[in-house]
């Protein structure tokens, strides 16, 4: 069965973008915030602003002040944050 869940981008330039994931395909926090990443930067390419994906690759995103389990437990409403601020 599905487990989705909705990760947001919470940084100064691509803070609001989100997405929807099943966490069943993830084994990691570093794997979620790369899918992220990786959603965000072919969204970016594809509206062909190119600039900001470039500065989206260059970005270490990723998920703090939680584990995969604690995810895993939380309501299915509860929005994950995927930072890029640190």
């Amino acid at each position: 069965m599905p487990t989705p869940r909705t990760c947001e981008i919470s940084d100064e330039c691509f803070g609001g973008f989100n997405i929807i994931i099943d966490l069943d395909y993830y084994h990691s926090l570093e794997a979620i915030a790369h899918y992220v990443k990786s959603v965000l930067v072919s969204s970016l390419r594809r509206l062909n602003l190119v600039s900001l994906a470039t500065k989206a690759e260059n970005k270490k995103f990723h998920i703090h002040d939680k584990n995969l389990l604690q995810i895993h437990n939380m309501p299915n409403n509860t929005v994950i944050w995927v930072c890029g601020h640190c």
